[in-house]
């Protein structure tokens, strides 16, 4: 499991491929014929962007009882796309992945008269950082196209040995399609629920049909449009069509057999798989003694635990497959000073114990998937932590979180689901959830005008998942060019503020809000007519370039909620008045608001700006009224103080 879905980063991986030597080109003495080459045209209008349309896609699944039972129940897939190209000279790459628990059978292509092409297939080991991690694998194959119009095709096969790993079976892909058949052959002696997802807005119909012992399910999508991989995009699990299969049982010889029925059936699968990891706590008790030796209370022997493997084991981020579920031993990953989420888990569970404490593995899908436990299948769970029962508490550790906070939780598994061990039963609870205030960002501002330039000071005080983001940053920037980075950040690089005498907390300080002080000259923002002086106090102008264009095709996710509030008191210089400040600006709408002032009290100008995103997402449907918020408060943002000589 990782902190990604796999689905996307297959989408990612197959837009990045590139193949140095192209392959054998079929198309050399390729005639287009008229009709094809309209088509293509009529397509290129349609998608300007896209090198090839999917004019027709089939995924069939069946199903088998495997002869020798070790696996259960295996399905078989077939897999067969047919493209028209709407370029010249392209390389159309497909990639798949697979495992000891996937076989990638036979990948073939051909052309439009069914033809065999050659093709160029690669299998290798999937690696990340030069380090290899499980069983995954890649493989990946290209199609060179010399003119535009030319239909060609693909297909191979893909088994999954045990049903179990066939999960999420997502419709669209990088390309568009004119039409997808997904169907599943379902035999009766085998019991399968398909759970619907994402449907809504889709042209997609389902047929179902039963032909003596086999029902057979079939979905049909028309003009299913490309995935785009956009900044910020959600997952595609929360908002692209798919279904979850659910392989419940079968029956053998008139004997009735489980496979995953329930959520019982999955912890018990669960946690056959983390009995059997061999961990040797004696190897970490030396270390765990040293950590705890000189701490007091409970809370400062398990926080002291939790941070150093914070500190001390680096997180790999890979995307490891469906294979992902059981952990290494907590020796190995101690000694290597790195693992992935189930890794630093098991970690921290075994100091955890090693220190006498109740601490359990514990497994979740984060808020990239849409699923919960009353869909049990392995497509839920997609991150594991570690729960310590304290003081008849619970404190959900992610030690893949760097820098967070004993009882801090990151926004993607805030209100999440979690399955927590308890030895052959099990807990189901659900992670907190923070309001926006957690994150919140306060800056406090006092200035004047000097000469020509307006000088002050600045407390400006992180909390929550903005002070975190902060910590990890600044421990990766080298040592002589903290200061620089730091005071980059404070003027967000903005040339016209000097950022001087900076005074930060400890930045290793977890507990407490991360509290910075400076002060800076502010250049340009002053200009002189007469008696009359135009100043504009505003320094940060945040979210300023967050207008959304008009073709982006997904909502657009940030990493938490977001909350800022800021002051700046400014004094009138001696001989002006105020002749005009700017109206006030306040849209409160129900996912996010902007909320500016300036307000005057004898000779002080008061500037408050309080903006909030509530739910840490925009969604498209929000994007028009999110656009006009940001025209508003970029209008405001460019208005200016006038101060008239008296």
């Amino acid at each position: 499991m990782s902190k990604k879905h796999l689905i996307k980063f297959l989408f990612r991986f197959c837009l990045s491929i590139i193949f140095i030597k192209p392959c054998i080109s079929f198309s050399q003495n390729f005639i287009v014929k008229d009709e094809d080459a309209k088509l293509a045209e009529s397509y290129k209008k349609l998608y300007p962007d896209e090198t090839t349309v999917c004019l027709n896609s089939k995924e069939e699944y069946d199903f088998l009882i495997n002869s020798d039972d070790s696996k259960k129940v295996s399905s078989l897939i077939n897999i067969s796309d047919e493209f028209i190209a709407l370029k010249d000279n392209i390389s159309f790459d497909k990639a798949d992945f697979y495992n000891d628990e996937i076989e990638i059978i036979h990948p073939r292509a051909f052309d439009k008269n069914g033809r065999p092409i050659s093709i160029q297939t690669l299998y290798k080991d999937y690696e990340s950082n030069g380090i290899f991690f499980s069983d995954e694998k890649v493989c990946y194959f290209s199609i060179p196209v010399k003119t535009r119009g030319e239909k060609f095709s693909y297909g191979y096969k893909k088994k999954i040995k045990d049903v179990k790993y066939l999960t999420g079976v997502f419709f669209a892909s990088s390309y568009p399609i004119t039409q997808k058949i997904v169907s599943f052959k379902i035999p009766k002696w085998l019991t399968v629920e398909i759970k619907e997802f994402n449907f809504e807005g889709f042209n997609i119909t389902k047929d179902s049909s039963i032909d003596g012992n086999l029902k057979t399910i079939i979905y049909t999508i028309k003009d299913l449009p490309a995935l785009k991989n956009e900044k910020n995009s959600p997952e595609i699990a929360k908002y692209s069509p798919h279904v979850i299969v659910l392989c419940k049982n079968y029956m053998k010889d008139n004997v009735k057999h489980k496979l995953i029925e329930t959520v019982d059936d999955l912890y018990s699968w669960y946690y056959s798989l983390v009995s059997s990891v061999n961990n040797d706590r004696d190897t970490l008790k030396p270390i765990v003694q040293k950590l705890i030796a000189d701490k007091k209370t409970d809370i400062e022997k398990t926080e002291s635990i939790f941070y150093w493997i914070q500190e001390n084991i680096r997180y790999i981020a890979f995307e490891n497959g469906i294979m992902g579920f059981k952990p290494q031993a907590a020796q190995i990953v101690y000694n290597k000073r790195y693992g992935d989420c189930k890794g630093m888990a098991n970690l921290t569970k075994e100091m955890l114990c090693a220190a006498g404490y109740d601490a359990r593995l514990t497994w979740l899908g984060t808020n990239d998937l849409p699923y919960d436990y009353s869909t049990p299948s392995l497509a839920v769970d997609n991150h594991m932590i570690c729960t310590l029962f304290l003081n008849d508490k619970r404190y959900f550790l992610d030690a893949t979180e760097g820098y967070i906070s004993f009882n801090d939780y990151a926004n993607r598994i805030q209100n999440r689901q979690v399955l927590i061990q308890d030895g052959l039963k099990y807990i189901i609870d659900t992670i907190p959830q923070f309001s926006k205030e957690r994150n919140k960002i306060e800056k406090r501002s006092i200035c004047i005008l000097n000469n020509d330039k307006i000088t002050g000071s600045v407390v400006k005080i992180f909390n929550g998942e903005e002070k975190t983001n902060i910590l990890r940053s600044y421990a990766t920037i080298e040592t002589d060019k903290k200061e620089e980075s730091l005071k980059n950040f404070l003027s967000n690089n903005n040339k016209n503020i000097l950022i001087s005498t900076v005074e930060p907390t400890d930045f290793k300080e977890r507990e407490k809000p991360l509290e910075i002080k400076y002060n800076f000259e502010l250049s340009n923002q002053l200009t002189e007519s007469g008696k009359e002086i135009y100043i504009n106090i505003e320094t940060d102008k945040d979210f300023s370039k967050y207008e959304f264009d008009s073709t982006r095709v997904n909502d657009y996710e940030f990493y938490c909620k977001k909350y800022f509030v800021s002051t700046t008191e400014f004094t009138i210089p001696s001989g002006y008045k105020t002749d005009y400040i700017p109206s006030a600006v306040n849209l409160k709408y129900d996912d996010f608001s902007f909320n500016l002032e300036y307000t005057q009290q004898g000779n002080k100008i008061f500037y408050k700006k309080e903006i909030s995103i509530d739910n840490a997402i925009v969604k498209k449907s929000e994007f028009k009224t999110w656009n006009k918020c940001i025209k508003e408060i970029n209008k405001f943002y460019n208005d200016q103080i006038v101060l008239i000589k008296q």
